[in-house]
């Protein structure tokens, strides 16, 4: 079994893909340490609190052509979110999750080797640690050797989204094995120095950084009470972590629109009823603003709701967690510039145009935008459209629309081919449409769709 392009690094074991599933191989020289974790009831506890991915493992291992190792076939994630791609309390909550996590393990015996947010996937609304194979036995005296990981992958996108911008966590997609100290600490705001532990966990790093910091066996010396006082200290930190309040563009659309709640409500009940003869487990929810739509589906239905937006997302992420609505994973994704391939030969981390993928797509209120205020023709956003899904349901905004004349107001109006006739046949070429509707009062068209 080749190891998944993600799954290179580890010596000790890695994940496969067989059958449709994603599983994990053991190998032989990590046996001590899986001993540990499943005897001294860390597994158990971080299973039955959420915090690990359950799994069990597989005793036919001939069938996959190991002569030795183990072989664990975890719970599937159904959608692989990439840290770049959450908001700031995801990230808060994913950093808590890790920490707590570290906290665990050390009460029994074992240390987190690993600390980076790839290591976490949101699952049932909320972070859960999906890699197994990162503990070891604790010995004594030595130090957290994830702590400086922990500080790059975690703190470092908190700190730019607590001081700076809620947008800066896409630095991580370029630095994805984590922002370096130096290139954090010129990008925080001198005011930063005066909080004790920026100071101590990212400046003083950097003033530090490559100094011989020990005295010869000082290295052992790192008590395991020293351990638990840090671990506590970075919660407390991360714990009183906030978002910069930055005003976006799309931060009250609904509430805040010109077209009023004549129109929201109208455009509720024709969703409503475009999809209640249709069949469909995942749906996809693009331009999702503050997740009203989301919200429709019934909890059994998973919902993928993105926009470029980072506080929409992070206020539908707290809300919905607040709710409980365990079936709606919040992105921020700009699809003008979506999350690209990356990692080692472009195959690490998949693409998010090619991860999307589900029953039933919503592009409400999204077409204008891309048309018109991006520039992007019709047919190609149909041809991005039509492989996420079988069916679509699409708003199509005229330029009559009070929201186009604002796209257009201060710019050349060169979109002559922006109309909906040609609309529906640039879509026809790709789509069924189904059903058709005006919104209400408005000169908007809502369409469902069925993929040819």
């Amino acid at each position: 079994m080749q190891p998944h392009p993600a799954s290179y690094r580890d010596t000790e074991g890695f994940i496969f893909k067989h059958d449709g599933n994603m599983y994990r191989y053991i190998h032989p020289n990590y046996e001590v340490h899986y001993a540990q974790l499943m005897n001294s009831g860390l597994y158990e506890e971080l299973f039955k609190k959420n915090m690990l991915v359950a799994h069990r493992e597989i005793y036919e291992t001939g069938s996959f052509h190991f002569s030795e190792g183990r072989v664990l076939l975890p719970e599937q994630i159904p959608f692989i979110s990439y840290p770049y791609e959450w908001s700031f309390d995801m990230w808060k909550d994913a950093a808590l999750l890790t920490l707590h996590i570290a906290q665990a393990a050390l009460h029994k015996g074992m240390m987190l080797k690993d600390a980076t947010p790839f290591n976490i996937q949101f699952f049932k609304g909320r972070p859960i640690f999906i890699d197994t194979l990162s503990f070891e036995n604790y010995v004594a005296g030595k130090p957290w050797i994830a702590y400086r990981q922990f500080c790059e992958c975690f703190l470092a996108p908190l700190l730019l989204m607590h001081y700076c911008h809620p947008g800066t966590h896409k630095l991580f997609s370029v630095y994805p094995n984590g922002i370096p100290m130096d290139v954090l600490a010129n990008l925080l705001p001198n005011r930063s120095k005066w909080n004790m532990n920026t100071m101590l966990h990212v400046h003083l790093q950097v003033k530090f950084a490559g100094k011989p910091n020990q005295k010869p066996g000082s290295e052992n010396n790192f008590s395991k009470q020293k351990l638990e006082i840090l671990l506590k200290g970075l919660e407390s930190f991360v714990q009183k972590l906030s978002l910069k309040k930055i005003k976006t563009t799309w931060d009250d659309y609904y509430t805040g629109t010109i077209l009023g709640d004549d129109y929201l409500i109208a455009k509720t009940a024709l969703v409503k009823t475009f999809i209640s003869d249709l069949e469909y487990g995942h749906v996809i929810d693009l331009g999702a603003n503050d997740g009203h739509f989301s919200s429709l589906f019934a909890p059994g239905i998973q919902v993928i709701a993105t926009d470029a937006d980072p506080n929409c997302i992070n206020d539908l992420y707290l809300r919905s967690r607040q709710d409980g609505r365990a079936n709606i994973l919040p992105l921020v994704i700009d699809f003008t510039s979506p999350s690209p391939a990356i990692g080692w030969n472009n195959a690490e981390r998949e693409s998010i145009t090619s991860r999307l993928k589900a029953d039933l797509v919503l592009a409400l209120a999204l077409v204008h935008h891309l048309a018109i205020a991006k520039n992007v023709p019709l047919h190609l956003i149909a041809g991005w459209l039509q492989p996420m899904g079988e069916h679509l349901i699409i708003e199509f905004v005229p330029k009559t629309d009070e929201k186009v004349k604002l796209l257009l107001q201060n710019r050349k109006d060169i979109f002559d081919k922006y109309d909906l006739e040609n609309f529906k046949t640039i879509f026809a070429n790709t789509y069924q449409v189904v059903k058709e509707e005006k919104v209400g009062n408005t000169d908007r068209v809502l369409f469902l769709m069925k993929r040819k």
